[in-house]
């Protein structure tokens, strides 16, 4: 919830009504039980936990941040879970939503792609990161997100961290693999068909890969970050009409 953190300190609280931080590894935040976290969940004090102001008054963190934050557990890869969401919170919500999809291990990438794709959901961001697992590959899955389609064997790893140590080949060797992925999950992000696509950039800079439609716009850009044998540098953003001009000034196909 770093992102989430940062956000609602930064952006004006009457344009945003709330965030919402989905893992499956929260508690169930509205019932009791839940109050005394166990060791497999993620600690929520630094949003329902309680601090103590200069006059001895306890209070709670929830109402300290200028634009609330609340947790919902949900496990993205549950097709059930995805189904409730929309119907109760997607098909609920009265504003705009958009989706903030950081640093997506393996599958939820595919996910959060059928969270926009499925749902009336404005503006996309996702950061792909660690490449699916073999046992995709090994069953021989195709993996299919929108209109598109492509094998597992093709992108899946069998490198991973463990306790922030790399296990696997070395990671440099991945790149394509994870280029390979990062292409097709912009391919899978559905703007309505094509009515133009453009690239630009440099090997040293980065590349921008954007595409339009009448009915939205998505771009993908490679930002070099990560050096020394870090490759995931890819971002990938998408809105559905009307577009937001000051988001995609930078782009001329807007």
């Amino acid at each position: 919830g770093y992102l989430s953190m940062f956000l609602s300190e930064i952006l004006p609280k009457e344009k945003v009504d709330k965030f919402i931080l989905v893992d499956k590894a929260w508690a169930i935040a509205n019932k009791k039980t839940t109050t005394e976290l166990k060791p497999h969940h993620m600690n929520w004090d630094h949003i329902y936990g309680t601090t103590v102001n200069t006059d001895g008054e306890e209070s709670s963190y929830f109402t300290t941040w200028p634009i609330p934050l609340y947790t919902s557990k949900q496990d993205l890869k549950d097709s059930c879970n995805q189904r409730q969401m929309t119907k109760h919170f997607f098909n609920k919500i009265d504003g705009p939503v958009i989706i903030l999809a950081v640093h997506l291990c393996g599958t939820l990438s595919l996910k959060a792609i059928d969270m926009f794709n499925n749902n009336q959901v404005k503006l996309f961001a996702l950061k792909p990161c660690c490449l699916p697992q073999m046992v995709y590959a090994n069953r021989g899955d195709v993996f299919r997100i929108g209109q598109h389609e492509f094998d597992a064997k093709d992108v899946c790893s069998n490198g991973q961290y463990n306790k922030g140590n790399w296990l696997g080949p070395p990671r440099w060797h991945l790149q394509p693999r994870f280029d390979y992925w990062a292409d097709n999950l912009f391919k899978g992000i559905d703007v309505g068909g094509s009515s133009s696509l453009e690239q630009d950039g440099s090997e040293d800079s980065g590349y921008r890969v954007s595409m339009s439609s009448h009915d939205g716009i998505k771009v993908k850009d490679d930002i070099v970050i990560q050096v020394d044998g870090g490759f995931q540098n890819t971002y990938i953003f998408a809105e559905r009409e009307p577009v937001t001009p000051a988001i995609w000034k930078s782009s001329n196909i807007t």
